[in-house]
């Protein structure tokens, strides 16, 4: 049965019908629209809706999209079947995540839509344009609304997996093609009360230029505002937009996704001595199109903002030094001498180290935090046996930073070994190898890890290496397996041939230790000659 609810305001104009499945959402509308002066029945579903509109007259229709049995387009679809509802106002009521279902909605005949949660003088406003029968007006309004529909599908193509300051640049030149407005820009929310401009067109307010965050009260303030709802920033306004050559009227739209606030959507209007309806017409635009805006920019803009929060903590451990080197003994498998450490890094933090220095390389600072690591560990290696060699790892981006290694060689006084880590591309080995070259003669090179990842036996043959390092994946458990002893045997003729040197890594047990020695494996490393460990104090037998 179908409600109508009056508002004892005497208004003889034809009541609004509200069609909603959940009888708290028509409530809530009636009472918004009820409140204004504006007459509502109520209708469960949509085949009530069509069944009254047989009957009875109404102003307009606010359509829910989502409804069981027949959905909102489904409604509208009938409804502009049919002559005597084929002009008949409809404003579809949507949700954030619909982008998709509106354009259809517009495309199907909607006049207008109203997206969820909504500001009830938003909805009010829309409502009232629809109830307005000036002819004149009627046809600004459906120009208007093949223009937005236009721009909505052209907005709707976007590639998803642009840049999100590639897609902001697209919605700001779509919508500087809509009639009134002289400029857009769209500004993101970051991590530490940032508000930063990535799109700008034609648009002073602020000072805003793309890619510089905006000053610190004036990211407060609109991130501030913006959790108010839509805006008009305008000279009576108090905020200092423009120099004073120029006036600007500026209709601000938060940008919402995910349940939080994204960022504002920013269009200004066209010059005009007063604020007219160039100014509604940019804040109604606003408000339509930052939540298309949003739908677009969302997942991207959540990436960037974890994306910056990582950067920040990369940041505080490069400042704080949140780090601490450790040392790992290389030794002779027979007689068990320790001829050199593996230098390794732990972090604060406790995030293994693989995995910081994977973060940092997606970050562009994976060469600054191995820069910085290898200085750490030179600067404790002093407390090292001064006749043992310090290795090293390092990634061919390090090796050829200018000055990194350079810097290294002067500070840490004793042989050092270059370890390549085997997670890395190396696209020039001659270039490589030269650049390791002209670090001298106290300087050798290591293929950390052969077997797994990029380091493979080409490396050994295109950088003639000093030593080759034994995945631990081949040492685990080799005196139970008889194919992985048969594969280090050839690896060691291989090496032996080349002129490598083997150290064996991962190196747990006594019986994995004969085997090795049986293989003619030279080096060993591993918890069975001792655990990573910080620096010892100088030993007097290896005093200078």
């Amino acid at each position: 049965m179908a409600e109508a609810n009056l508002t004892g305001r005497g208004d003889d104009r034809d009541p609004v019908l509200i069609v909603d499945d959940e009888r708290s959402m028509r409530q809530l509308l009636a009472a918004a629209l009820n409140l204004a002066g504006i007459r509502t029945v109520e209708a469960a579903s949509g085949a009530q809706a069509l069944d009254l509109l047989r009957h009875q007259r109404f102003a307009a229709v606010l359509l829910d999209n989502r409804m069981p049995d027949m959905t909102g387009l489904e409604t509208l679809v009938a409804l502009r079947a049919r002559p005597e509802t084929r002009t008949l106002p409809v404003i579809l009521v949507t949700g954030d995540e619909e982008v998709a279902d509106r354009v259809r909605g517009l495309q199907a005949g909607a006049d207008d839509y109203v997206v969820k949660p909504f500001h009830p003088d938003e909805l009010v406003a829309r409502v009232r344009a629809q109830l307005r029968g000036q002819q004149a007006w009627a046809e600004a309004l459906e120009r208007q609304l093949r223009e937005r529909a236009a721009i909505a599908g052209a907005l709707c193509r976007v590639n998803p997996e642009a840049t999100p300051e590639g897609t902001a640049e697209i919605v700001c030149t779509e919508l500087r093609t809509l009639r009134g407005l002289a400029g857009a820009a769209v500004v993101v929310f970051a991590p530490g009360g940032l508000a930063v401009p990535i799109a700008v067109q034609n648009l002073t307010a602020w000072d805003m230029e793309a890619g510089r965050p905006l000053a610190r009260d004036v990211a407060h303030y609109l991130e501030t505002r913006a959790e108010r709802g839509p805006w008009i920033e305008h000279e009576e306004s108090g905020r200092a937009l423009r120099p004073p050559s120029r006036r600007e009227v500026v209709a601000c739209a938060p940008m919402r996704g995910d349940g939080q606030t994204l960022g504002v959507l920013a269009l200004a209007a066209s010059p005009t001595s007063s604020l007219g309806e160039e100014a509604g017409a940019a804040l109604s635009a606003a408000i339509d199109f930052a939540a298309i805006t949003a739908g677009l920019l969302a997942p991207s803009l959540l990436h960037h903002g974890e994306r910056h929060q990582r950067r920040s903590q990369l940041e505080d451990v490069l400042r704080s030094r949140a780090f601490s080197p450790v040392f790992q003994p290389i030794v002779e498998l027979r007689g068990a001498r320790i001829i050199g450490f593996e230098a390794l890094t732990r972090f604060h933090d406790g995030t293994p180290p693989d995995d910081r220095f994977a973060e940092a390389s997606a970050l562009d600072r994976g060469v600054e935090l191995e820069a910085a690591t290898l200085l750490a560990a030179l600067d404790a290696a002093p407390a090292l046996p001064r006749t043992a060699w310090l290795s090293v790892n390092v990634s061919p981006l390090l090796v050829l930073a200018p000055g990194v290694l350079e810097e290294a060689v002067d500070v840490a006084r004793r042989p050092l070994v270059l370890e390549l880590t085997e997670h890395d591309r190396i696209d020039d080995y001659r270039v490589l190898r030269r650049a390791i070259d002209r670090l001298g003669d106290n300087v050798r090179l290591s293929v950390d890890d052969a077997g797994s990842g990029f380091a493979s036996l080409r490396h050994v043959l295109a950088l003639q290496p000093t030593f080759v390092k034994l995945d631990h994946t081949w040492v685990s458990g080799i005196h139970n397996d008889p194919a992985r002893q048969a594969l280090v045997a050839g690896l060691g003729h291989f090496a032996r041939t080349t002129g490598c040197v083997l150290i064996a890594e991962g190196v747990e047990t006594e019986p994995e230790l004969e085997v090795l020695r049986e293989l003619a494996v030279d080096l060993g490393q591993g918890f069975l000659f001792g655990h990573p460990a910080p620096a010892p104090d100088p030993d007097p037998d290896y005093a200078a």
